[in-house]
């Protein structure tokens, strides 16, 4: 929910609103054994991870919730029932080339014209990182729709065209 925090804050400072898109089972590299496993985001029924309560006081503690939408669910399913232009695109989604993928198919055409597609951890040295965040970085500018504006470690923005 840090990500959103940021998010949110800008979008308040402008009287807007946010959607925020997750299934909140994490990443393949959040789960039990796996790197990234946070313990304190156990599901004792699943046996896997869940980071929604922690995401919901989050966003209450940031004073949020009336500029933040969340939508439980995976990208593919919500694509279904959010509308409309987006004007700032956040990928900050799994790690795996599928996963990723879809992100950047179910949203990226979605972002109007001078809108921001924002993409995280994007690694071009393989040592520093996965791939598939920056193999659709790749994507995004070998399509002509978008151009690249800033770079911020391993956060990259583009420009739609």
């Amino acid at each position: 929910g840090k990500s959103t925090v940021y998010i949110g804050n800008a979008v308040r400072q402008r009287g807007g609103l946010m959607v925020s898109v997750d299934h909140h089972y994490g990443s393949e590299e959040n789960q039990p054994g796996e790197a990234y496993f946070d313990p304190d985001l156990a599901d004792i029924e699943t046996g896997g991870m869940s980071s929604l309560a922690a995401f919901r006081r989050t966003i209450r503690g940031a004073d949020l919730e009336d500029f933040v939408i969340p939508v439980i669910a995976p990208s593919h399913m919500a694509s279904h029932i959010v509308h409309g232009d987006i004007c700032f695109l956040f990928i900050d989604g799994g790690h795996s080339m599928p996963a990723a993928l879809d992100d950047y198919r179910l949203w990226a055409t979605r972002v109007k014209t001078g809108g921001i597609l924002a993409i995280h951890d994007v690694f071009p040295n393989p040592e520093d990182g996965g791939r598939p965040p920056y193999e659709i970085y790749l994507l995004a500018i070998a399509s002509g729709l978008f151009e690249e504006v800033k770079a911020v470690k391993s956060l990259r923005f583009l420009r739609r065209l």
